[in-house]
C-alpha cells in the first residue's frame, strides 16, 4: 500500500540514483526547490522523501546545508568467500558447545548475537490495546476451552490475505497454526524424514536448524552457498544424483546468516529440480517481510506445483517474539502435520492468536512493517560501516538485502569461540561462526546481529570488538608469542586429582617441558568443555561422552557410577525396587553434567522420573547434602564405597553404570605445541 503514495515513488526513485552510483558517497542531492522544480511534485512530497531517506539509511542531513548521499555497502565491503568444506553427509554434534554460548548470553550484554528485534522498534501500544480487546472475551466467559487443532479461523483468514496466491483452498484447509517457526520446521521435519535420513541444508546456516537435526537422530548434508546469490540449483541437481537426500531445509529470502535473497528463476528452477527429483523442500520464510527493496520476494511455494514445499513463517522477527505465533501450509503433507501437531500440544494458545489477528484486522501491520524495514536497513548499514571502520583491513563483510544479520569474515587465524569469550568478558554478545556448520567449516566467522537501533554505544562495542580481533590478529604477523604468554600449561581436573593421576601427570610435564608453568582448574565436566571451547584451557579431564566435532578425545577408561543417598533412608535404598528408588527424593545436577545423561538412559528412557527436589552444580555440594539427608545422586563408585565405608552414605547395591573418563582437547589446537606437551605427557601416564 506505501508505495502509492508519491513520496514513497520519489523516494524509491533517489534510492536507485544513490546505488547506482549517480549520486555518490558524500555528495549532496537537489535541494527542495531544485527537485520541485525539475519533478512538478510539491515542495511537502519532496520534503516527505528526503525524510524517508533518511529513516533507511540512503541520506544524512546536514543542517544548514543540505541532503547528501551516504556509503553504501555494496562495492565498499569485500563479500565473504565461500565455504570449502566437503560436500558429505555427516552426523551433527554441536548442541552441547551450543548450549555453553547460549546460556552465557545476558540481557546486559550489546546485543550482536541474538537474531532478535529491539523492543523499540515492536508497536507494543497497539499491541497492548489488541490484548485488552482479546481480553475482554474472556471477562465474559468466551474462549477458555481449547482452540481448534489447526489455529483460529480468523488468523487463517488474516494470514491468507497476507500471501496472495500462496493459499488456494479455504485457509483453514491448508494454514496450520503453530507455536512460533521453529516447531511448524520441527513438525514438517518429522513429517518428510526419520533417524538417518540425509537432510540438505544452505551452508553456513541456522544453528537452530542443526540443533532440530541433531536431535531427531538425522544426518545433514551442507552445501555451501555464495553470500549474495544463494543456491545453485544446478549444483542441487548434482548433489541429488549423488546422494540419497530425504529432505531439504532452505532459507532463501534472507537467508540467517547470509542475509541473500535468490532470484526468481532461481527459485523456479531450484523447486523444479526438486520436484522432479521427489524431494520435499521445508522452507523457512520468518525474513520474508523484512526486505530492504521495493517489493517483498517471492517464496519458493509460489512456484510449487506438486504440493512439495512445506512453507514455515512466523510473526517472531516482525511483530513480537513472546507470543510464539507462527503457521505452516505443509501441501501434501498436511494431514501427517495436523496429526503430529495434535498429538504434541492439542491446539495453539487461542489468546496470542487472537492478539495477532486483531492487530492484523487494524491494517496497521503494513504501516508498521515499512517503518520496520527502513529502521533495520539503516541499522543493518550502521553496523556494516562499523565493522569496516574498525575491524583489521581484509575483514570481509555481507550485504544483505533483509532481514538483520552480517557474516564477518575474518582473519583465518582468528579463532571466533575465542574471540566470543574475550567479548563476553567485556560484556559484547556476538555469534560465533563456527555454530553455524556441523563441520567445523566457519571458525574464522563471526555473525552479528542488527535488530537495534545503532547508538554510540554499540558503535563503542563494535570499535572493542575491533581492537579484539586486531589484538589476536596480531601473532600472525609477528611470530611465535612471547614466552611469558605461552609457556602456562592450564588443564581442567573434573573429579578428585588423585583417581586422575594429576601429579603425576604434571611431574612428567616438568620432565618433558622444564621452562612451562601448570595451573590447574577443579570444575564439573561441562565447565571444562566450556572452559575448552574458550581457550581457557589448553585441555581437561571428562566423563560422558562428547561427540561435538570441534573436540579431540582420548578414552583414558570407564568408571563405575552408582545411586548413593543419606544414612537416613538406609532401608527404603537398600530394599527399593527402581521404580521406588526414583521416587524418592533427588538432587539434581547441571543439565550439562554428564550424570543427566546417565539419568536420561537409566530412568528417563525406562519411563521413571527421580522426584528432584533440589540441585546443585558442584560434586562437593552434592556431596554435603547427601550427607545432610537432602536426597539420592550419582557417585563414582570407588568414592561412594570409601564414604559408605566411613557411615557417611548408603549405596543401592542393584545396579551400577559404566561412565567412561576422557581427556579432552580442542581440535582447532592440536598445533599449539602447549597442547603437544599435555597430550604426550597424558598418554605416557594414561598407556
Amino acid at each position: 500500500m506505501g508505495r502509492q503514495y508519491q513520496y514513497i515513488q520519489l523516494a524509491n526513485k533517489l534510492e536507485k540514483d544513490i546505488v547506482s552510483g549517480r549520486y555518490r558517497a558524500g555528495e549532496k542531492l537537489p535541494s527542495l526547490r531544485k527537485l520541485h522544480a525539475e519533478s512538478g511534485r510539491s515542495i511537502s512530497t519532496i520534503n516527505q522523501a528526503y525524510m524517508e531517506l533518511e529513516h533507511r539509511g540512503m541520506i544524512e542531513v546536514r543542517e544548514k546545508s543540505g541532503f547528501y548521499a551516504r556509503p553504501q555497502l555494496r562495492g565498499l565491503v569485500q563479500a565473504p568467500t565461500l565455504g570449502s568444506g566437503p560436500i558429505k553427509p555427516h552426523k551433527v554434534a554441536i548442541n552441547t558447545l551450543a548450549d555453553m554460548i547460549q546460556l552465557a548470553i545476558s540481557r546486559e550484554m550489546l546485543p550482536f548475537g541474538a537474531a532478535v528485534p529491539s523492543p523499540a522498534l515492536l508497536p507494543h501500544k497497539q499491541l497492548a490495546s489488541c490484548m485488552r480487546t482479546v481480553t475482554s472475551h474472556y471477562q465474559k466467559g468466551r474462549k477458555l476451552g481449547y482452540g481448534h487443532p489447526t489455529g483460529e479461523p480468523e488468523l487463517q483468514r488474516r494470514i491468507a490475505r497476507r500471501i496472495p496466491g500462496l493459499v488456494n483452498s479455504p485457509p483453514n484447509e491448508e494454514i496450520i497454526i503453530t507455536n512460533g517457526c521453529m516447531q511448524a520446521i520441527d513438525l514438517c521435519l518429522r513429517t518428510v524424514a526419520r533417524p538417518g535420513d540425509i537432510i540438505l541444508v544452505e551452508s553456513p546456516t541456522f544453528l537452530c536448524y542443526l540443533q532440530l537435526i541433531e536431535d531427531l537422530n538425522m544426518r545433514v548434508l551442507e552445501v555451501p552457498v555464495d553470500s549474495r546469490h544463494g543456491i545453485d540449483p544446478d549444483r542441487i541437481g548434482k548433489i541429488l544424483e549423488e546422494h540419497d537426500v530425504r529432505a531439504a531445509l532452505f532459507n532463501p529470502n534472507f537467508h540467517n546468516p547470509l542475509g541473500y535473497a535468490m532470484d526468481n528463476e532461481a527459485k523456479k528452477r531450484l523447486v523444479q529440480v526438486m520436484n522432479d527429483q521427489g524431494v520435499p523442500i521445508i522452507e523457512d520464510d520468518i525474513y520474508g517481510d523484512l526486505y530492504f527493496g521495493d517489493v517483498r520476494p517471492t517464496p519458493l511455494k509460489a512456484y510449487d506445483q506438486r504440493g512439495m514445499v512445506l512453507y514455515c513463517s512466523s510473526f517472531s522477527k516482525t511483530l513480537i517474539p513472546d507470543l510464539r505465533v507462527g503457521w505452516t501450509m505443509p501441501g501434501i503433507f498436511r494431514e501427517k502435520v495436523k496429526r503430529l501437531k495434535f498429538n504434541i500440544s492439542i491446539a495453539s494458545s487461542q489468546f496470542n492468536q487472537l492478539v495477532v489477528a486483531e492487530f492484523l484486522a487494524g491494517g496497521a501491520f503494513a504501516r508498521h512493517l515499512r517503518k520496520m524495514r527502513n529502521s533495520l536497513k539503516k541499522q543493518t548499514t550502521d553496523t556494516a560501516l562499523a565493522v569496516s571502520r574498525y575491524f583489521p583491513q581484509g575483514t570481509k563483510i555481507s550485504v544483505p538485502e533483509g532481514g538483520y544479520t552480517l557474516w564477518v569474515e575474518l582473519g583465518r587465524t582468528i579463532d571466533s569461540l575465542k574471540l566470543w569469550s574475550r567479548a563476553a568478558k567485556r560484556n559484547i554478545s556476538i555469534f560465533p561462526g563456527a555454530l553455524c556448520s556441523g563441520s567445523n567449516q566457519y571458525s574464522h566467522y563471526i555473525r552479528l546481529s542488527c535488530g537495534h537501533p545503532f547508538t554510540e554505544k554499540l558503535e563503542q562495542g563494535i570499535a572493542e570488538l575491533g581492537r579484539l580481533v586486531g589484538e589476536m590478529d596480531r601473532p600472525s604477523l609477528a611470530g611465535p608469542l612471547p614466552a611469558h604468554q605461552t609457556r602456562e600449561i592450564r588443564i581442567g581436573l573434573n573429579s578428585d586429582p588423585e583417581g586422575l593421576q594429576a601429579e603425576q601427570l604434571c611431574s612428567c610435564i616438568y620432565r618433558m617441558a622444564p621452562g612451562y608453568s601448570i595451573s590447574i582448574n577443579q570444575t564439573i565436566s561441562g565447565n571444562v568443555l566450556k572452559l575448552l571451547a574458550s581457550r581457557e584451557l589448553e585441555g581437561g579431564f571428562i566423563h560422558g561422552d562428547c561427540p561435538e566435532s570441534g573436540f579431540a578425545k582420548i578414552h583414558l577408561t570407564t568408571r563405575r557410577l552408582c545411586v548413593v543417598g543419606p544414612v537416613t533412608l538406609k532401608e527404603r535404598i537398600k530394599t527399593g525396587s527402581k521404580e521406588e528408588i526414583a521416587a524418592l527424593p533427588w538432587i539434581g545436577n547441571p543439565l550439562e553434567c554428564p550424570y543427566c545423561q546417565v539419568m536420561k538412559e537409566q530412568f528417563h528412557d525406562l519411563g521413571l522420573f527421580p522426584n528432584i527436589i533440589l540441585r546443585a552444580d558442584q560434586d562437593n555440594a552434592i556431596s554435603a547434602m547427601i550427607r545432610a539427608g537432602v536426597g539420592l545422586n550419582f557417585m563414582l563408585e570407588e568414592d561412594a564405597r570409601a564414604a559408605e565405608r566411613e557411615g557417611k552414605l548408603v549405596i543401592w547395591d542393584r545396579e551400577s553404570y559404566p561412565l567412561p573418563l576422557s581427556f579432552v582437547t580442542l581440535r582447532s589446537r592440536r598445533e599449539d605445541i602447549r597442547v603437544k606437551i599435555l597430550l604426550e605427557a597424558v598418554q605416557k601416564i594414561w598407556k
